[in-house]
Formats: structure tokens, C-alpha cells, sequence
């Protein structure tokens, strides 16, 4: 489970500004239903925070499920400038969100679990301050952090 202020720690000490509140539970989209698939079957695919800096967005993995991690898997994340936004576009499917966010350098697309359900599912499972739930700040960041997003087009 990692913790909110720890995560947030850790992306300072790569030199940018995450914006508290701003950060949600994330993996990159499938290309097709084989591959959600086998995603949800043999969870294969890694997570990801996806966090609003002051200026820009990074989508950092995470490092694993232990309780009180707070660490990210790598020294370089994917960050993305908020001037190279062209569109971020937010669809429901299902029980998640697809975010597709088109650059000057092409498109990142996301899936982003729900929050109703997201202490039952992997986002609350990472995103839970402890263990018996009663924070889960992918839940709590959701709305806002999709909200936010969405403005970044042009």
C-alpha cells in the first residue's frame, strides 16, 4: 500500500512539484480485449502514479504493495509538459476509465479503475493508507485529478 506522502516524497526527489490531491492509480491501455484479458488474469501489467505536477504530468511505476511503500520503481519517469498537451479525452468502459492524453508526440492511453470499487480492486490495494481501508486516496483523488486533466486541452 503505498502511502500518498510518501509517493509525493519520492517524486520531489526527482525534481518536480506533484500537486497534493492530485494523483490517482493508473496502468497503459490495451490494445484489445486478449490483452485486458490476460491483464486481469495473470496481472502482468505494472501500475503507475498518475500525478499532476505544477508543470507537468508525471506517470511514474510503482515500486510494489507493501504496506507504507511509498517508492517508485524508477529514477525516470515518463513526464509530460503541460505546453505539449494537445487533448485529454476521459471515457467510461466499463468499470474503469479510459484517459487517452494526445501530445505533440502522440497519444498515452490509460485505464483507471473507478472509485466505488476501488477498495475491492488493485487501486485500493495500493492506494490505501492502511490496512483496514479507511483512506484510499486513489478514490478520494479521482474526480478531481480526471477533472483537471480534462483542462489541460487547448
Amino acid at each position: 500500500m503505498a502511502k500518498q506522502e510518501k509517493l509525493l516524497e519520492s517524486l520531489k526527489m526527482l525534481g518536480v512539484e506533484p500537486i497534493e490531491g492530485r494523483g490517482i492509480i493508473s496502468q497503459f491501455g490495451k490494445p484489445n480485449l486478449s490483452a485486458k484479458v490476460a491483464s486481469f488474469l495473470y496481472k502482468t501489467e505494472p501500475f503507475y502514479i498518475l500525478q499532476l505536477c505544477k508543470n507537468e504530468l508525471i506517470i511514474a511505476q510503482l515500486k510494489g504493495y507493501s504496506f507504507g511503500s511509498g517508492d517508485i520503481k524508477d529514477d525516470d519517469p515518463l513526464k509530460v509538459e503541460f505546453s505539449t498537451i494537445k487533448s485529454v479525452s476521459v471515457e467510461e468502459k466499463g468499470f474503469n476509465y479510459s484517459v487517452t492524453i494526445s501530445c505533440e508526440d502522440g497519444d498515452i492511453d490509460l485505464t483507471v479503475q473507478q472509485k466505488e470499487l476501488s477498495n475491492l480492486r488493485t487501486s485500493g490495494a495500493l492506494s490505501n493508507e492502511n490496512a483496514l481501508g479507511a483512506k484510499n486516496w486513489h478514490a478520494d483523488n479521482l474526480d478531481t485529478t480526471l477533472k483537471e486533466l480534462k483542462k489541460l486541452s487547448k
